[in-house]
């Protein structure tokens, strides 16, 4: 593989992780959460939530989603600044998160932007260091549309009936 075409392919390997992040915790999946990282990654999402390390934070987060009712990550404008086996990289991420409180349904958005060091070893990119900036974050209270809901946390989300290399908890 040439020059080019390695600096495309290693910068898509780490945006798909960027977005398998966000299927996991979406998914509430630990299992391919704890995939994106490098076993000695370190996560700092703020002292005030989590300082420690990187699979760590998606047990947290798992556990903590399972208490709201929904929620959704997308990250765009990622940018990828790849030094041979090292990278760093910037994404903005929005996430929304809806959750009953006294009766009302809450909805909270963050908006904040993923800084992250990148490593190849052994041929596998992964994540060595994560540090969460919040941009701003808001609660106010949603009425929902009444749409049927389709979407699972767990194994049986029908995303995982047509993304068919992966199974619900597999890595």
């Amino acid at each position: 593989m040439n020059d080019t075409m390695q600096v495309l392919a290693d910068k898509e390997a780490i945006r798909t992780l960027i977005h398998t992040y966000c299927r996991a915790v979406d998914r509430l999946d630990v299992p391919l959460g704890h995939s994106i990282w490098h076993d000695d990654g370190e996560a700092d999402y703020g002292a005030s939530y989590y300082q420690g390390p990187g699979k760590g934070v998606i047990d947290l987060i798992c556990r903590h989603h399972l208490g709201l009712k929904s929620h959704s990550h997308q990250v765009t404008n990622i940018l990828i600044d790849l030094q041979g086996d090292r990278a760093g990289s910037e994404s903005y991420v929005y996430g929304t998160m809806r959750r009953e409180q006294g009766g009302k349904l809450l909805q909270l958005g963050v908006w904040a932007r993923y800084l992250d060091a990148w490593e190849k070893r052994d041929g596998r990119w992964g994540l060595v260091r994560r540090m969460v900036v919040y941009d701003h974050e808001e609660v106010r209270e949603a009425t929902a549309m009444g749409q049927e809901i389709r979407s699972r946390r767990d194994g049986d989300d029908p995303s995982y009936r047509f993304l068919t290399s992966r199974k619900w908890g597999e890595a």
